[in-house]
């Protein structure tokens, strides 16, 4: 079945939901939605790894598309932005690789959309996690305020705020993480939310006091 690209009404609605997320307070970020994945990991498409995960992807901790329910748009949206923001500096090259990896909640579209580029635009906030081997911890929690909204039956656009640290695999405690408000656009097509456009701003370049083991 063809796609319906997004309506005008539909773009209205996003920018209008952009601009009260600015504006709205954040969320504690105190929640913890990471779910294991699977031994057999996708790395990139086309590529597999039959290692053990916990040898591969975050310690065994990084949400996977499995841990969505596609029927229920807050699901979907919460496990993409989970999936967006878990990186594994072991195997990872750019952040794009994370979303490479959320493919299978994406339209065809966008999906198509997902090219890692040369280099990783965070590569100065990554060089001390990758001297440790770190991976990513990531919390996601609604925005405040009116930011989710329905546009329609079969469109809806959620708000999120993002939050992660560091772990590092020997054990170093890490300073720094992230703070991120991330704007995830769905579509509804034969029962399943698919996502269809994210946009992601930066809320602080650190989140103080985020060492392994804190932040909880």
């Amino acid at each position: 079945m063809t796609r319906r690209s997004h309506t005008n009404l539909y773009r209205a609605a996003a920018l209008a939901v952009s601009m009260m997320a600015l504006t709205s307070c954040t969320a504690d970020a105190a929640s913890e939605d990471v779910a294991p994945i699977s031994a057999l990991t996708e790395i990139y498409e086309g590529s597999y790894t039959s290692a053990p995960a916990e040898e591969i992807l975050g310690g065994n901790t990084f949400a996977s598309p499995e841990d969505a329910d596609r029927s229920d748009v807050d699901s979907t949206a919460r496990v993409a932005a989970l999936m967006l923001h878990s990186w594994d500096t072991e195997v990872d090259r750019t952040e794009t690789a994370a979303a490479v990896r959320a493919i299978p909640l994406m339209s065809e579209e966008w999906a198509a959309n997902q090219v890692e580029p040369e280099r990783n635009a965070s590569n100065g906030e990554w060089l001390e996690p990758a001297d440790h081997g770190a991976y990513s911890v990531p919390r996601v929690v609604p925005a405040i305020g009116d930011a989710a909204q329905d546009v329609a039956a079969d469109k809806a656009i959620r708000i999120l705020d993002v939050t992660w640290r560091w772990v590092a695999r020997d054990e170093t405690p890490l300073d720094g993480g992230g703070h991120r408000q991330v704007t995830v656009y769905l579509e509804k097509t034969d029962g399943q939310w698919d996502v269809v456009g994210h946009q992601t701003r930066d809320m602080t370049t650190a989140m103080p006091g985020w060492k392994t083991g804190e932040g909880k």
